[in-house]
């Protein structure tokens, strides 16, 4: 019997193992450096271009947008893309005028391991406040 419950507590060992996702939260200074940028064309659209690829394993799987108006949450959008096929790595924020009236966003961009990762083979980079990085106008990585 005893052998037996041996023989069990190994076999759950693998089952404990979980893929886990790490949150990074980037600074207008950190983004910078790891090749995320702010487009604005005109007073048409905000956009957040991130890094096709990471420390040369890293790439984009997905980004997710939380549009909030005066600290409150309006709409969550989710867009999960084929990375082979996406050419412009671009977030497009279409809340330009909002920005001066209490409106933001918060961005998280998915990026998923290639190869050599474990168990951690997702990393979640966020942007808690667009308006923010903005004001930040961050254009040198320190």
């Amino acid at each position: 019997m005893r052998d037996i419950l041996i023989l069990l507590s190994l076999l759950s060992y693998p089952s404990l193992a979980s893929v886990t996702s790490t949150n990074i939260q980037l600074t207008p200074e950190k983004a910078f450096c790891l090749g995320f940028t702010l487009d604005r064309p005109g007073e048409e659209y905000v956009g957040l271009n991130y890094p096709s690829v990471i420390d040369k394993k890293w790439v984009p799987v997905s980004t997710i947008v939380e549009y909030s108006l005066n600290e409150n949450p309006i709409f969550i959008t989710r867009t999960d893309f084929d990375k082979t096929n996406k050419k412009k790595q671009m977030v497009i924020l279409g809340f330009h005028e909002t920005i001066h009236s209490g409106g933001d966003a918060a961005v998280s961009i998915t990026y998923q391991c290639l190869e050599k990762c474990g168990v951690n083979y997702l990393k979640n980079y966020n942007v808690p406040s667009i308006v923010k990085y903005i004001e930040a106008n961050v254009q040198q990585c320190l």
